[in-house]
Formats: C-alpha cells, structure tokens, sequence
C-alpha cells in the first residue's frame, strides 16, 4: 500500500507539474505574442481581400504597359524588338505576382473557407486565376506547380503555359461553386464589385470564354465550350458587369489618380507619355469619317504642329528640334510613297498624323526633344484627364484654366469590358461558327464601346466643356461610325479580311488595355496594316517577354530565353509562323 501511494502521488506530482507548466507556457506565448505581428489566422479576411485587390490592379497595370508600345497604342522606343525591354523591366510584375497576389491568395483561401467567407475565397481564386493567364500571356511557361512551397523548394521549375492555363480553369470552376454557396460575410472591400457575387460569377465565366477563345488554334475542343458559355447567357455583356479599376482624385498619402494621368498632367513639364502615332492615326484619318471617339480618348496640347506664332514652337529651328523626324525621308520599309506636302498619309501614318495629333512611330528610339507642352496626351477616358475642346492649352497642375487639369486622374484601368466579350464572340463565331451573327456581335460591340465612352464622363462627376456636337458623341455621329464599320465588314471578302474588321474596332475599344490588343494580334494578325518599326530590319517581333533579371539569377533551374534578334518565343496558345507580326 506504502509503494502504490508513493507511486501516486509521484505521479500526481508529474501531472500538477505538467499542468503547471503548460499554464506557465500559456502565459509565456501569451506575452510574447507580438499585436504588430498578429498571426495569419487571427487576421481579417477583408484586409487580405483589400491588399489581393490592390495588388492585382497594379499588376494589371504594368501588364498592359509593357505590352501597349509593342501594338502602337503608346512608343515602343526600340529601335530592334530585342532591345526595347530589358530583363530588368519585368521584376516588378514578376514580384507582384508571386509574392503579393499569389501568397496573399494562398494564405487567404483556407483562412476564409474556415470562417465561412466562401465569396472571399472564390474572388481570391479568381484574381489568383486571371493572374495566371496573364504570367503565361507575357511570359509563357513559369512556375507554378512548385512555386508555392516554401523554404521546401527555393528553386521552383516551370509548368508548361497549357498546364497553367487548365490549372486556372480549374481554379475558376471552383470559384463559381463556391459562388453559390451562402457565406458568413459579405466582403466589406471589394474595389470592384462592391460585394456582389453574382458579378464575380459572371466575370469568372467570361475570363473562361477569353481562356477559350484565346487557345483555339491549339485546342479543337474549345468551340464546344465556348457553346456552351455562350448559351448559358452569364457573360459580362452590360456595363454595370464591366471589370475595372477605379481611380480617384486624390494626389496625397497615397496618390490615387489613375497612372497615366499623373504621368502627363501631374508636372509643369506637360506630357510625359508618347502616344502611337498609328493608334491617333487609326483614329483620325483611317476611316472616311473620324472617330467620335477621339476627343475622348486623346487630348491636344497643341492643334497645329507648324503654327509658328504659338510661342511654344515660334519657329522652324525650334520645331526641327522638337519634332525631328518632320525633316526626314519617308522610312523605306513603310508600305507606300507618300505626298511629301502631306503630314497625313492614307497608308500608315509618318512623323505627325496632322491637327496637332503628335506622338511617335513605331520603335523611334530618339531623345525627348522639347516636346513636352506639344505632344498629345490621354484624355478624359479612361485616364481621368481632359476632354478635347481644341482648348490648345498645355496640361499640367499649374495652369490657369481648369479644363487641361480634366477630371483629375478620376479615371479607371479597364480590365475586363462588356465590348470585349461581344468582338471575343464575333471572332469565335466566324472561325468557329459559335452561336451568332459576326456582324451583329461586332456593331453590339462597337456600340458598347461608344456607350462606355460617352457615358464615362457623367460616371466620374466630370463636365464636357463642350456641347458642340461636331465634337462629342452624339446618337447621329455614333450611328454613322457603326454604319461606315458595317460597310467595311460587308465589303469584306473572305473570313480573314472580316476578322481584321473585328480585330481592328476591339483595338480601338481596347483603349488603356495593351495587354488584351497584344493577345489578340499574336492570335490573329490583326489589325494587318500596323504601322512598322521606323529601323528597317527591326528583328522579330517579341512574342513573349523575358525572363526577370531576378528570376534568373537567384532560381539555378531557371533558364532565360536567348536574347536575340533572331528569336521570337511565342507562348503556347500562339502557333503561328515566326514573320507573322511585326
């Protein structure tokens, strides 16, 4: 009896000195529990929403400015497709996307689904999907499969871009189902939707379509599923579905105006952005009547480049500097001899395309002449700047009028826009014959993108300073264009020639989203009449990006692509020939 009772209190003594013990590392762990540093799972699900978010649309934004030179909506400088962009330029985006969106999806997802917060966790999906596509779209194949372990894996390899793609799909699938199931929580931040999951919904089938769209030259299964999302009827096609990001007027702590509003309205110095001659071009002169569009998307500085009593050019010495190309031959590589009294040509644009409309041409790597209270700039779509009333006033903060400083970089960056489904679905229906007319959903697309336009102004709270109707869209000028763009489509002989009609008004729709016009002329060509590059033999045409400088050199399985002139790199989606574009 002695023994068993000194065997139990001995272990009464272990189990009270256990039990003090843990009490004891309680307290400790509780005392050195950092509040700046809370662990994951006692975040809010909202604040990692907000940072997704926020991340995603700076991603987006560089995404489409590095590839907006390479299709003439803004300079390339080049002068050779190879030099243009240094590995260097692409560790930002790399960086958002791996370390900011992916990570912040990865830890987000579990954490939301354990409270309950299934629309938060279908949207991460999403952004972490679309972001996905996008890496492949640039990039090509990258690292996926490997490329969230960890310290278990520092030195992830690549998945194959087709293996991305159908791992966002997945991803996709999931997010709608998760869609439908009732959630503990509304997202209290959501920069996009404002909380309304039927939209995500919409916006996850319709990033389906362009995933469908975008491979159909390499997977012949994808006509039946464009059917049916077609069918189904839940695509962005309204408006009030469109995926974009909005902007502010606020300059401070952060500044939150849109990026090319600040970078052209946000010094004394004028325009800082060189706009495409050949997208002005396309505007003005291209067609038998000019775009409605243009003083929208487009605003002058100056309306005459050879005014020489405007002091800001005063004399030919002084133009000479500044517009330096004005003096030069006609480029012998540009498709036809020119008028030399002309400034405008009916071809291809060179130099200027007249009116003022002054930007660059394709891949002139010339210094920045004294050109900046010249130049032309973004306008008060979708950048948030200033409408064009031929005001001929130098933009820029410190200016007396209040109409160069436009809406106050009050703009958006579209992403995802309801015209952008309708001329996806025009392409599918005339190489794929999916449901519908090519023609209807062209002129249904045309007329989206006429209706965004003429409507931003009244969204953002910012006054057209016009209402001369010469200038701003009006029901009878917007009727003509889709009449004139009919006409060309009719006129139109074979299935090619029609595609370029539909690839060329998606071009000028998709105005402030280089990325979706960099996709599209990879896929098809189109538009068939850019302008080239100024450097006759400029090398061949970037069909995917780089690898980042950092990425290469910190990941020993990584291997850059050959930079050369001679190289190309298409992405998997893309099999076309190698002179294809350029």
């Amino acid at each position: 009896m002695k023994l068993k009772k000194l065997i139990f209190l001995a272990t009464l003594t272990i189990f009270i000195g256990l039990g003090a013990c843990n009490k004891f590392n309680d307290q400790l762990n509780s005392l050195l529990n950092n509040p700046s540093t809370p662990n994951p799972s006692a975040a809010s699900v909202d604040l990692y929403l907000n940072n997704l978010q926020l991340s995603f649309a700076s991603f987006y934004q560089q995404a489409s400015d590095l590839s907006d030179g390479l299709v003439r909506q803004e300079l390339m400088y080049g002068p050779l497709y190879y030099n243009a962009f240094a590995p260097t330029s692409y560790d930002g985006i790399w960086n958002t996307a791996y370390t900011s969106i992916f990570l912040t999806a990865n830890t987000m997802v579990p954490l939301a689904e354990q409270k309950g917060e299934y629309e938060h966790a279908a949207i991460a999906r999403i952004l972490k999907a679309y972001t996905m596509v996008t890496m492949v779209d640039l990039f090509g194949n990258i690292p996926y499969s490997q490329a969230d372990l960890g310290t278990l894996n520092t030195n992830p390899v690549v998945d194959s871009g087709a293996a991305v793609y159908d791992s966002a799909v997945v991803l996709l699938d999931t997010a709608i189902a998760e869609l439908g199931v009732a959630s503990s929580a509304t997202p209290a931040n959501d920069e996009f939707y404002g909380g309304n999951a039927a939209n995500w919904a919409t916006l996850a089938k319709t990033l389906q379509l362009k995933i469908y769209v975008q491979t159909r030259l390499v997977d012949n299964t994808v006509a039946a599923k464009i059917t049916n999302l077609i069918n189904a009827g839940d695509l962005i096609t309204s408006s009030a579905q469109d995926f974009q990001f909005g902007y502010s007027k606020h300059n401070a702590a952060p500044d939150s105006r849109a990026e090319h509003y600040v970078n052209n309205y946000g010094t004394t110095n004028g325009a800082g952005d060189y706009i495409g001659n050949y997208f002005m071009w396309c505007l003005y002169q291209e067609k038998p009547i000019v775009d409605p569009r243009i003083r929208y998307y487009v605003y002058r500085q100056i309306d005459d480049a050879t005014d020489y009593s405007d002091p800001r050019v005063s004399n030919q010495t002084t133009l000479q500097f500044a517009l330096a190309c004005f003096y030069r031959a006609y480029p012998v590589n540009y498709p036809a001899t020119p008028n030399p009294t002309d400034i405008g040509y009916t071809s291809t644009p060179y130099c200027i395309v007249g009116q003022g409309y002054w930007g660059r041409d394709h891949g002139n790597n010339e210094g920045i002449g004294p050109d900046g209270a010249l130049r032309s700039t973004w306008g008060v779509y979708p950048a948030g700047g200033a409408f064009d009333n031929d005001q001929n006033v130098q933009c820029g903060p410190t200016t007396t009028s209040s109409t160069e400083s436009g809406a106050g970089g009050n703009g958006i960056l579209p992403i995802w826009l309801s015209s952008y489904t309708y001329f996806l679905e025009a392409e599918a229906a005339l190489t794929l014959a999916t449901p519908g007319d090519p023609q209807a959903l062209l002129l249904q697309g045309v007329n989206a993108s006429f209706n965004k336009v003429a409507n931003f102004a009244t969204t953002i709270g910012y006054t057209i300073p016009t209402t001369d109707t010469t200038k701003t869209i009006t029901p009878t000028n917007q009727q003509n264009y889709v009449n004139t763009v009919q006409s060309i489509y009719q006129n139109a002989t074979g299935t090619d020639a029609q595609l370029n009609v539909i690839m060329k008004e998606y071009y000028l729709a998709a105005w402030g989203n280089g990325l979706e016009a960099y996709n599209n002329y990879r896929r098809t060509g189109k538009p068939n009449n850019m302008q080239p590059a100024v450097t006759p033999d400029p090398g061949l045409f970037l069909r995917s990006f780089f690898y980042p400088d950092g990425y290469v050199n910190f990941n020993k399985n990584a291997v850059q692509k050959n930079i050369l002139p001679t190289t190309y790199f298409p992405v998997f989606w893309d099999n076309n020939p190698s002179n294809f574009v350029y």
